[in-house]
């Protein structure tokens, strides 16, 4: 089995939810199998064209129903929607075809992690800041990284937060401290180089994620995490058993993904997804252009839209992803901008860690579970 990614993470939550037949909105799309290739052209008058790939199921399809049919209309530019492959056959694929300049799209969806991985094989094109104007609306860290490594743009975010069985935990907690306090089997937990516990108990217990740049910091890290092994009675890695570990009352609660969380609650599950005053994990999605893709123009058209308010508030509503601009820009309703997201300062992810340790934090992580 390969290494677990966030782009892996975030597939199986896609499956979920287009099992639930769901978006932020609360549209229910109808069931049907895209093949691989994506769906067909947007029809256009026009001949430029442009190919994006995104992670499959409803999350593609939310894309090509919802979101590429707008910037179209604002750019005469026809979009060819594709899945992208799962797991760590995508960047592997990517980089073949396009070595042999012929990338299979023009655009593509990645995780923060494999932006870093493709970076390092030179595997994206590098922008034209001047040209990508409408990046400096995004929220301002996300506008400072695309001008220090300008290969990629922020497309949407996602939350881990603290999710809880309200009728069992009374008070409901407000705070990650919940998951130390003791309370024997009560609580599943992310486990593995993914999970984003890491970033709870950095952020808890050691100031922030700087501990996790080297291997001494993240076996002190790891060890914290382990102080809480008698307060959980699940480490898990499929979101399905937690999913399932939730609805038979067989934890009170845990780390679990907030966009999930509000499809369970709206399907009559008793959870309720709790952003703590530490903040939630917020793991972002990139968007990034293969360097042989010719669709240089296109492809700057099409990130400067997708930094529009426009844009943001159709992935939000839509997709189910938070936006990565600030809501003060935005038109979203109260309801609408808490089924994604929350104003408390959320938990960045410590990408480069995961980047550079992944192997290493895989095997003392399980290490601390199993000895």
């Amino acid at each position: 089995m390969a290494p677990p990614t966030d782009h892996r993470q975030r597939a199986s939550r896609r499956n979920f939810l287009r099992k639930a037949g769901w978006t932020a909105g609360g549209i229910v799309l109808a069931g049907g199998v895209y093949a691989l290739t994506g769906a067909p052209f947007v029809k256009h008058s026009g001949t430029r064209s442009l190919r994006v790939s995104t992670f499959g199921g409803l999350f593609e399809r939310s894309f090509a129903q919802y979101i590429y049919p707008e910037f179209t209309k604002a750019s005469g530019i026809a979009v060819q929607s594709q899945e992208q492959p799962e797991g760590a056959h995508f960047l592997f694929q990517l980089a073949e075809a396009n070595k042999a300049g012929n990338p299979p799209m023009d655009v593509c969806c990645a995780s923060s992690v494999d932006v870093l991985r493709g970076r390092a094989q030179g595997l994206w094109r590098v922008q034209d800041t001047q040209r990508l104007s409408n990046v400096r609306a995004l929220k301002p860290r996300f506008s400072a990284d695309f001008g220090q490594h300008p290969d990629h743009v922020a497309a949407m975010s996602w939350y881990m937060t603290l999710v809880v069985n309200p009728k069992e935990m009374k008070p409901a907690p407000d705070s990650w401290s919940v998951l130390w306090q003791p309370r024997k089997a009560a609580f599943g937990v992310m486990s593995g180089s993914t999970s984003l516990i890491l970033e709870i108990a950095t952020k808890l217990h050691f100031g922030g994620n700087e501990i996790l740049e080297t291997k001494e910091g993240i076996d002190k890290v790891i060890a914290k995490i382990g102080e809480m092994k008698s307060n959980v009675k699940l480490w898990w890695q499929d979101e399905g058993t937690m999913q399932t570990a939730l609805i038979n009352d067989e934890v009170l609660g845990g780390t679990y993904m907030h966009d999930t969380a509000m499809v369970m609650r709206r399907n009559g599950s008793d959870v309720v997804s709790i952003f703590p005053k530490e903040g939630a994990v917020e793991a972002t999605n990139a968007w990034c252009q293969p360097s042989a893709s010719r669709k240089t123009d296109e492809a700057t058209e099409f990130l400067n839209f997708m930094c529009t308010p426009r844009a943001q508030e159709l992935i939000a509503r839509h997709v189910g992803s938070a936006p990565v601009m600030e809501r003060g820009k935005l038109s979203l309703s109260d309801t609408e901008f808490a089924a994604v997201s929350s104003q408390i300062p959320s938990i960045p992810t410590a990408t480069e860690a995961r980047f550079k340790f992944t192997s290493y934090i895989e095997q003392r992580f399980t290490n601390m579970i199993t000895g």
